[in-house]
């Protein structure tokens, strides 16, 4: 959706009436809005997770009230999609020779790695990485470090978070409305990745995927 901040006085009542007054009987109201869900990577296991498929009863993880689908009168213009890794703050102790790559910023990196697919009705509608959703530039990190002041100890001790990509809401990808789910069709947003990825500590994550459009429903 476009980013707009109204100028001018603001709207007359006439105006108002006519934003929600169909202009033809029976034809729907149009309001901006976001549909999203959030599935489970388990460390080590997961390659694929399938999202939009379940009613979730916690509104703080899902949105959704229908499975797989938009329930009738209703349809979607899909503008942004992107993806959310929740991953946990990590701290690292100082120590004298290199570790292994672990943490936030490289849970984030790694799994952006995988691949991406939208389908509707069976039928693809978008396929490709991770990280374009939202529209690239990998992972975002915030770092702090701490340090020693001796000579023995050569990596300080950190702590980071990190983001799919720049946390600005004018960095997603675009669809510009050019996809309309329709009610009671089947759609599905499929992550994926070419093997199960194992975690350090060895927890499972949360992943977070949201559509940005415009709903068109019935006047209330």
């Amino acid at each position: 959706m476009p980013n707009q901040h109204p100028k001018g006085p603001g709207k007359t009542i006439q105006e108002l009436t006519a934003g929600i007054t169909p202009m033809l009987p029976g034809q729907p109201e149009r309001i901006p809005w976001t549909w999203f869900d959030t599935q489970t990577y388990v460390s080590g296991t997961t390659t694929v997770l399938d999202f939009f498929q379940s009613v979730n009863a916690d509104k703080n993880l899902s949105n959704m009230v229908a499975s797989g689908q938009i329930p009738s009168p209703q349809f979607f213009d899909l503008y942004h999609c992107c993806i959310a890794y929740l991953i946990p703050f990590s701290a690292t102790v100082p120590i004298v020779t290199a570790p292994a790559l672990t943490g936030a910023l490289n849970d984030v990196d790694r799994l952006s790695q995988g691949a991406a697919l939208f389908a509707v009705a069976n039928k693809d509608y978008w396929q490709g990485p991770q990280f374009a959703l939202p529209c690239g530039g990998g992972p975002h990190a915030s770092l702090a470090f701490a340090a020693t002041g001796t000579e023995a100890t050569a990596f300080s001790s950190t702590a980071q978070f990190a983001n799919n990509g720049n946390p600005d809401l004018r960095n997603r990808y675009n669809f510009w409305g050019d996809i309309t789910l329709p009610a009671n069709q089947n759609f599905i947003w499929r992550l994926t990745w070419t093997a199960g990825l194992t975690f350090a500590p060895s927890t499972n994550r949360a992943i977070k995927v949201w559509m940005d459009g415009y709903l068109y429903r019935r006047v209330l």
